[in-house]
């Protein structure tokens, strides 16, 4: 009788373990289902989201924080952010989309759909003549508009005792993102202690190089399998079809995948320009095929910038240094005085980067399955738009508070980090250090292992 009832006791154990995993599976299904919604619903509401790292970062209003704990107050910004909305950095991007429309258009090969396409891209071509790389009239607004919201936000960072330290890459509109915000800044308070500089000494911490990295990249897995993604994401019969009225000619002189894509970043790029208001470019593409070619693209920065397993999951690790010179900074300034904000403008490639091997809001995803990344909520346009940025802010309640603690904005929204915390969003810094000192240490232990053992 006791063996009977052991028997079925333990038989009930197994069931209900059963259903215990199985109700986990499918919670977490259904999660993924609602993130992958979420963003098809986010890119309906703003079709420019499509345009993914192209997308101009939103300033409608200033996001609400979260109260520091009692007594605490901000004394250091450390903020690391891209340039604003600019024109292409490559001119062909909009003379070869013309060239090829205009040739078509002289053999009499265009639709009526084609003739208007052709004229919207010579309208894009024209407004962005010997602009390569130029922040736009919306990029400045959007630079001076983000520094206004940050004294707005901090008042307590920004006071004539206060000293600000604003640099910038080489690159023409991360200077002139930050030009635009230190004039915005300086408009605001008067008098100011600032000081700005853009020269290649900033390129080893705001931009760094790493050669074994980057041959990483794109070695022979990681190609064959975005190859076969891209295949599987891609129809552009009905566009061609759409503009050209001989599909022997597409056949037979068009490359029909890159001209899709160049009409594509042509059509992200639509918004940032003075004529934003006279045209479009996504009116050309079902709905399908933006959420097609937006695939494609998150894919490929994931690949880049990600925690993609096919080149060995490391991409993110470029930006060691940064991260590294921001935990250095943070423990350098503890016993300030007064205010200090180091205001740093740099590529949109380094804040994605930084995002994944911070694994702010779980960015810093692991995965070989291109498939999947909407599933896991991982979108480039949510991580790295134009204007974004990371912001990590210390709070103490005087110089001498031995628990300083931080919190970081990504997008100027709060952030979750892989990090143990009682006071969420606000994080112990010595947790934090610690955490990203021993990530560090360890990437740089296995490298080392490799050399040694080849």
């Amino acid at each position: 009788m006791q063996l009977t009832i052991c028997l079925l006791s333990t038989r009930m154990k197994k069931l209900l373990l059963t259903i215990a995993v199985v109700a986990s599976v499918s919670l977490c299904a259904n999660a993924q289902k609602t993130k992958a919604s979420s963003i098809e619903k986010e890119i309906k509401a703003d079709i420019n989201r499509a345009a993914g790292m192209f997308y101009a970062r939103s300033t409608a209003k200033i996001p609400k924080d979260t109260p520091a704990p009692k007594g605490k107050k901000p004394f250091y910004i450390n903020h690391y952010g891209c340039p604003g909305p600019f024109y292409l950095d490559k001119s062909e991007y909009y003379t070869e989309t013309y060239a090829i429309l205009s040739k078509a258009d002289s053999l009499g090969k265009l639709t009526p759909l084609g003739k208007d396409v052709l004229r919207r891209v010579t309208m894009l071509r024209d407004d962005a003549y010997n602009r390569d790389g130029e922040l736009t009239v919306r990029g400045a607004q959007q630079s001076r508009t983000l520094v206004k919201q940050m004294v707005e936000r901090f008042p307590d960072m920004f006071t004539p005792q206060g000293y600000y330290s604003v640099r910038s890459t080489i690159d023409n509109r991360c200077i002139m993102t930050m030009q635009e915000g230190l004039l915005q800044l300086s408009a605001m308070l008067q008098p100011i202690v600032a000081r700005s500089k853009a020269s290649l000494q900033e390129k080893r911490f705001m931009d760094p190089v790493d050669k074994q990295l980057t041959d990483q990249r794109l070695d022979s897995i990681t190609s064959i399998s975005y190859d076969r993604f891209t295949a599987l994401n891609s129809n552009d019969t009905r566009l061609m079809t759409s503009l050209f009225n001989d599909q022997n000619y597409v056949l037979h002189n068009i490359d029909a995948g890159r001209l899709a894509k160049r009409l594509f970043l042509l059509a992200g790029n639509v918004q940032h320009s003075e004529i934003a208001d006279k045209i479009t470019l996504f009116d050309i593409f079902t709905s399908e095929e933006i959420r097609l070619h937006w695939r494609k693209q998150n894919a490929w920065h994931y690949i880049n910038y990600g925690g993609c397993t096919l080149n060995g999951g490391y991409q993110a690790y470029l930006q060691r240094t940064t991260l590294r010179n921001m935990i250095h900074m943070g423990d350098s300034v503890m016993k300030r005085y007064n205010p200090l904000m180091h205001l740093r403008y740099t590529t949109s490639q380094v804040i994605m980067s930084m995002a994944c091997l911070m694994d702010l809001n779980g960015y810093g995803l692991h995965t070989a399955n291109l498939d999947s990344l909407e599933d896991y909520g991982w979108a480039n346009y949510r991580i790295a738009p134009l204007g974004g940025s990371i912001m990590m802010i210390h709070y103490r309640s005087d110089r001498n508070d031995p628990d300083v603690l931080v919190k970081v904005l990504l997008n100027g929204q709060e952030a979750r980090m892989p990090i143990e915390t009682d006071c969420a969003p606000y994080y112990h810094w010595r947790d934090v250090k610690r955490y990203y000192l021993r990530k560090l240490y360890r990437y740089e232990n296995r490298r080392t292992n490799i050399k040694k053992n080849k």
